[in-house]
This record gives structure tokens, C-alpha cells and sequence, in this order.
């Protein structure tokens, strides 16, 4: 059946600004004869790319593929929303091997070809059951729906920037090394589920949610995840240990839902609600800083474990919330004071609402501990 004239006016329109994009295109790049991929193509044999690339569709690696991208590439997305709901189609999808090494100096970048661009112009880099270890290095990610993407993939992520995307990564049922990335302004800055991480040296800010992670195992050391508008971090039904980092001036820091625990010399600081929130938890949460949040330094309900040699103070209502009907042991805490009846007043438990279960703050620091940040973990 023939295509209506609405189809042929729009695939004209196409030709016509992707003809006005080449035209206008940088002396240096036309001399090295932008590389074009139009409509549904596919590698079938391994691939470098040194110079300047332009998508004009989806584009896929097939497996057992290699496609290299040497430093200083430049790769655009052309934008293509065939429903209407703000979120460009044209990507990467890889099924082998992707392997991007720009340097320092010379970054590879990944963004959109539009005058105006915005978030959500193109689709990902997309792996999918891409299970030899894949590569971005000193990458830029930006205008995308997903910049990084993957199922049932291995990964490492370094020193690269994701700005500007709806969701600065995400992926399900993969394994992924992510080492001193920034994720910046992004609509969510990191999600994944059923997924193994390691997060080490990364930035996570000025996202609506920072981290959100679903029954995943997640290693974390020396990250900052700061004003980010919800939580900071928030983990359920997974595992993690969160260790010397700076999760700072989010509604929530950290927020872990019937989670297993180790939260060890973190600062958890200036949130303007909870530094942390224990839901249906085990816990480990030692030599951390809960200073200066807005509600309390600690919200605890129906959780288990251990809090001890942690620094509250200067909490803007409580340092410890007890909002569940078990007791929590708070043994051995510096809770902004030495005095027991500003320790008392520092705590809400079962002692002035009936119900709940104590707080038992016996043997609390005399003088607070001196709080270094975690360098890394053991």
C-alpha cells in the first residue's frame, strides 16, 4: 500500500534537514567526510570510527561485533519522534562489542544534532546481551533519552560525563563498573535493577532522583550524590556497601527499603529531610556524620543492627527518629551534646509515643570522634 502524501511530506522534511545539517556543518568536518547512517542499517564486521558520524536512524552492532570510537569523535543523533512523547528514536543498538576511548583532551561526545537540543532528542547507547566487557572512557553523553542503556550486558563507565539526558543511565540484569563519572542535570541521574555495581569516585547531582537501584548488589566509595530535588540514594530489596562518600543537600540522602546494609564513614549531612531512612533493614551504620538535616539525622522503622561511633548534631527537629515498634541499640553515639537531658530531647521513640519501640543512647561519646571520609573500600 502506498505511503499517505502526511508520510511523504515528513520523509521530505527529513531529507531536507539533514541536507541543511551537512550544509551547515564545519569546514574541518566536511573535510573529513561526515560519516552518515541513515534508516535501519547494521555492522556486520568490526568497525572504527575516527572523524565525525552522523545517525540519522538505528543504527545496530551486530554480535560478535566490535565498533571502536577513537578519541576526538564526534557522534549526532538526528531527532525522530514518530508517537510524540518527547523521546527520540534514533540509537545505538549493540549486541556485540562497543568500545569508546577518548582521552582527556580529546573526549568522545555523544549528543544531538539539533540547533536546540534537549533531552530526550535521541534514544541510548544501547547493549543488549552484550556480555563481553564493553567500554566508554572520557565520554560526554548528553540530549539523550537514556545515555547509557543495558540488558543482560557488562560494562565499565569511566571518567566520562552524562548531562543534560532524561536519564543519565540505566539498565536491568547486567554487570557494571562505573569509576569517576559525573551524572549532571539530568532528569534521573542512575536507575537499575537485578544488576551488580561497582560505584567508585562519581557524582550524581542536580537530578529529580539521584541513584534508585531494585534488588541489586551495589559497592559504593568516594561518590558525592548532592542536591538532587528527591532522595539522594535510594535502595530496596538489594545490598550495599556505602562507604566515604558525601551524599549532601537532597530531600532524602539515603533511603534503603528492606535492604542488607554496611553504611560506614559516610557524611550524610544537610538533606533537607532525613539523612538516612531505615525501612525493614539490616543495618551496619558506623563512623558516619548526620549533621544539619532538616528533619532528623536518622528515621528508623522496623530495622535491625547496629549504629554506634556515628556523629548527630545540629538536626533540625530530632537526630534519631524511632517510627517502627522494635527497639533500636544507639550505643556509644556523639549526639551533639554530653549532657542526657539534650541526648533525650535529641530522640523521639516509644518514651513519648505510645506504641513505638526505645532508643536505647546508653553509654553515649563524651566528645565526638574525628570524622575523616572513607578513601576507599577494603
Amino acid at each position: 500500500m502506498a505511503g499517505s502524501p502526511g508520510t511523504g511530506r515528513r520523509q521530505m522534511m527529513r531529507l531536507w534537514s539533514l541536507f541543511l545539517l551537512l550544509l551547515v556543518a564545519p569546514v574541518s568536518a566536511i573535510a573529513d567526510e561526515v560519516l552518515v547512517y541513515q534508516g535501519e542499517q547494521t555492522i556486520f564486521e568490526d568497525t572504527v570510527w575516527n572523524g565525525d558520524i552522523l545517525i540519522d536512524g538505528i543504527l545496530t552492532v551486530a554480535a560478535g561485533v566490535t565498533l571502536e570510537i577513537r578519541p576526538g569523535s564526534q557522534i549526532r543523533f538526528t531527532r525522530f519522534d514518530s508517537n510524540g512523547d518527547g523521546i527520540g528514536e534514533h540509537e545505538i543498538f549493540s549486541q556485540g562489542i562497543i568500545r569508546v576511548i577518548g582521552t582527556v583532551d580529546e573526549p568522545v561526545l555523544f549528543t544531538s544534532a539539533e540547533a536546540e537540543p534537549r533531552p530526550g532528542d535521541w534514544g541510548a547507547i544501547n547493549m543488549m546481551v552484550s556480555e563481553e566487557e564493553n567500554l566508554l572512557e572520557n565520554c560526554i553523553i548528553e540530549y539523550a533519552y537514556r545515555g547509557f542503556h543495558a540488558h543482560y550486558s557488562q560494562a565499565r563507565l569511566l571518567n566520562s560525563t552524562f548531562r543534560n539526558n532524561m536519564r543519565g543511565a540505566q539498565f536491568q540484569e547486567s554487570q557494571v563498573v562505573i569509576d569517576g563519572c559525573r551524572f549532571l542535570d539530568n532528569r534521573n541521574g542512575m536507575q537499575f535493577r537485578d544488576s551488580k555495581v561497582t560505584l567508585r569516585g562519581s557524582t550524581i547531582s542536580g537530578s529529580h532522583w539521584g541513584l534508585r537501584c531494585v534488588y541489586s548488589d551495589l559497592k559504593m566509595s568516594g561518590c558525592t550524590i548532592e542536591n538532587n530535588l528527591v532522595n539522594g540514594a535510594n535502595i530496596r530489596d538489594g545490598k550495599i556497601e556505602a562507604r566515604g562518600n558525601r551524599i549532601v543537600g537532597n530531600r532524602r540522602g539515603l533511603y534503603l527499603q528492606r535492604s542488607e546494609a554496611q553504611i560506614v564513614g559516610n557524611d550524610l549531612s544537610a538533606n533537607s529531610e532525613h539523612g538516612i531512612f531505615l525501612e525493614e533493614s539490616t543495618v551496619e551504620v558506623v563512623d558516619n556524620r548526620l549533621a544539619n538535616n532538616g528533619r532528623a539525622g536518622v528515621r528508623w522503622l522496623n530495622s535491625k543492627g547496629r549504629f554506634a561511633r556515628n556523629m548527630i548534631a545540629d538536626n533540625g527537629v530530632y537526630g534519631f527518629i524511632n517510627d517502627g515498634t522494635t527497639a533500636v541499640e544507639a550505643r556509644n553515639n556523639w549526639w551533639g551534646s554530653a549532657k542526657s537531658t539534650d541526648i533525650v530531647a535529641a530522640i523521639r521513640d516509644g518514651s513519648d509515643r505510645s506504641g513505638l519501640g526505645l532508643v536505647d543512647s546508653r553509654y553515649p561519646l563524651m566528645q565526638p570522634l574525628p570524622f575523616n571520609l572513607l578513601s576507599e573500600t577494603p
